[in-house]
């Protein structure tokens, strides 16, 4: 998520609200109002963000004063979190099509290519989901991914976030991000299948075809049969699965294999995808075990997407620039990474098809292939 630092008066806990430019709005609960000076007395407001702090009139409002810049990007209809360290983040981003919640960073497999490390449950994310659920106004055409670490390891707030959802926007739609192994409790994936929304995928993540091989890349021993149980769990709901495979030096040689597996064994899924690397968390600190260039396995990778296509499987290729992979691919790759951390390189710049690439991670540094090139 977006993030800025400033300096904060009474704050004394963090502080969620919509985002608006109305300083003399009548109704000011749930909204933080946002302004380069304070003109106006801001009782009622949830909170202040400012350029230039005016004690006379945020005397007792929490305040945060950042740069100028900053407060240019903040638009009506954001969902901020002002904190007492000077820290605002943006929680939903009003102007992009797909927003995530976090729900937990504690996990229970540890990915040898996890961007976003595991660490211990804050039972405060589970307050923030739950604002964020409530102050929302969603587009029809906007989407909610649910993420973590691990969201299913909550099990009962879990549910409840998840019905909540259910309750305040019916026809929203969902991506739940998991490793699906919570679903090999037959119970827990009933009492899922009874409470989530309408509109919901659950995408699973499936590094191989051979449980040693997914193991090792998950860093848990027994995790590739909970996960298959679990997928067939939810099968059995008819529940909308997605499968997410994230391709590294680990399983990028037998991705066709894996193609076949999924087709001969898993028939149900209704999407599959192969996603490239995002070099940050542990994927950087593991970077010579797990990198793999995509220009390398671009040909195993048309055999996999070629077999799924012919199983009447819908298959896409994410996180992957077009330059990487055959042209014959192209209709496969989508825009996948999000707007706030999406980038190019100064050598696209002249690319004819740039409009159309899913581009670069700014997380990933300069974790890039050398074959970048304009087409």
């Amino acid at each position: 998520m977006r993030q800025f630092k400033g300096s904060s008066v009474n704050i004394a806990e963090s502080v969620i609200g919509l985002i608006t430019h109305n300083p003399i709005l009548f109704s000011r609960k749930n909204y933080i109002l946002v302004c380069e000076k304070t003109r106006f007395f801001t009782n009622g407001y949830e909170g202040v963000v400012t350029a230039r702090n005016n004690d006379i009139y945020n005397m007792f409002t929490p305040t945060l004063t950042v740069d100028v810049n900053s407060i240019k990007m903040l638009v009506d209809g954001d969902i901020i979190q002002i904190n007492s360290d000077g820290l605002l983040k943006v929680l939903w981003d009003k102007k992009s099509k797909s927003n995530a919640i976090l729900m937990t960073e504690s996990c229970n497999c540890n990915c040898r290519m996890c961007p976003q490390p595991p660490n211990k449950h804050n039972p405060d994310l589970i307050r923030i989901c739950k604002n964020i659920i409530n102050l929302i106004a969603p587009n029809p055409d906007e989407s909610l991914i649910i993420t973590g670490g691990e969201p299913t390891l909550l099990k009962d707030d879990f549910i409840e976030v998840i019905s909540l959802i259910k309750e305040k926007h019916p026809n929203l739609n969902c991506l739940l991000l998991t490793n699906g192994k919570s679903y090999a409790d037959f119970d827990f994936t009933k009492r899922f299948s009874g409470s989530r929304p309408q509109y919901f995928t659950t995408c699973v993540s499936l590094h191989s075809d051979v449980d040693e091989i997914h193991d090792d890349i998950v860093g848990s021993k027994g995790s590739f049969y909970k996960t298959l149980m679990g997928l067939y769990n939810l099968a059995r709901f008819s529940e909308k699965i997605e499968l997410r495979v994230v391709v590294s030096k680990l399983n990028a040689s037998h991705l066709e294999s894996i193609a076949e597996f999924i087709f001969r064994n898993l028939p149900f899924v209704y999407h599959c995808t192969f996603m490239g690397l995002e070099m940050t968390g542990y994927a950087s600190d593991n970077r010579d075990d797990i990198w793999a260039d995509p220009f390398d396995y671009r040909d195993e990778l048309s055999k996999a997407v070629s077999v799924l296509r012919r199983a009447n499987i819908n298959v896409s290729i994410y996180n992957t620039p077009l330059c990487l992979i055959d042209k014959s691919m192209w209709p496969f790759a989508k825009q996948s990474i999000s707007s706030w951390k999406n980038n190019y390189q100064s050598i696209c710049d002249s690319c004819s098809v740039r409009p159309d690439c899913c581009g670069f991670f700014t997380t990933s540094g300069t974790n890039y292939s050398k074959y970048i090139a304009p087409q």
